[in-house]
């Protein structure tokens, strides 16, 4: 990455299965403006991470926190980082809103305006695109910057491996329909919420619809072959065992796919 670079990516301890090496903080700003953006300050339970967030943007002025979707890794520190640095937080979704109180505190009945399809922010010499994107979640966004041709993509596309659909939440219709749009903007790089920057985002994208739309021939195949398998029971064909991974969460796969197929 350029050192000119108008963004710092901070990677939060919380290694796993689903959050790759840990969830990435990014800051927006030019380099030598007074101002920042933060998107996605991490998990409420990691006061190390909110504390290099703050020494990062130390002697700038945090002035929006963007949520990229509703997901606590992401989303659980920006209370408490709205309460030290007196910044808002946006989300798509209205109730993820907050505006912190002066001198502290949250203010109980003024919140800012969620964040929009279509919406430009201009932060720190940053001019910052919000996308909507369903699919993983209802209120995914991703964030364009386009004097930088670079998408911040949360976990709609990752840094490696594929994301899962928080079906029912999210669904694969929409997820399909994001990942197209997505692939619009061709081969630029992508910075996601876990794992490390990505050189292509149309490849990226075709890729994880490539894959999916192989899941839904695969269980299309399999419905048919065994047309009295419950979810888990097709869930065990298509992924066997997967250590590490919640039952849970191979099982929202499964659903997305069966509504997706059921029209």
């Amino acid at each position: 990455m350029s050192t000119t670079a108008p963004w710092q990516v901070l990677t939060c301890n919380n290694p796993s299965p689903m959050t790759l090496e840990g969830t990435n903080t990014y800051l927006l700003g030019a380099v030598g403006a007074d101002d920042v953006v933060v998107v996605d300050p991490g998990p409420a339970d990691h006061p190390e991470h909110l504390e290099a967030i703050l020494d990062a943007a130390s002697h700038r002025s945090v002035q929006q926190i963007l949520i990229t979707h509703r997901h606590a890794d992401h989303l659980g520190a920006a209370a408490a980082l709205a309460e030290l640095s007196g910044a808002p937080v946006r989300s798509f979704d209205p109730e993820l809103c907050r505006s912190p109180r002066p001198g502290g505190g949250e203010a109980r009945n003024s919140s800012p305006a969620p964040l929009r399809d279509g919406e430009r922010i201009s932060v720190g010499g940053v001019d910052i695109d919000v996308l909507h994107t369903p699919g993983h979640t209802a209120d995914s966004v991703c964030f364009w910057l386009p004097q930088h041709r670079v998408m911040l993509t949360g976990d709609t596309i990752l840094g490696r491996g594929t994301s899962m659909v928080d079906y029912p939440d999210g669904t694969l219709a929409d997820y399909l329909a994001t990942l197209a749009r997505l692939q619009s903007y061709g081969d630029v790089p992508l910075l996601p919420g876990h794992g490390s920057q990505q050189p292509d985002l149309a490849a990226a994208a075709a890729r994880y619809a490539a894959q999916r739309r192989q899941r839904l021939d695969q269980l299309h195949q399999l419905r048919r072959k065994h047309p009295d398998h419950s979810p888990a029971q097709l869930a065990e064909l298509i992924y066997g065992p997967r250590p590490g991974v919640q039952q849970h969460v191979i099982l929202q796969l499964i659903n997305a796919q069966l509504d997706y197929l059921n029209g």
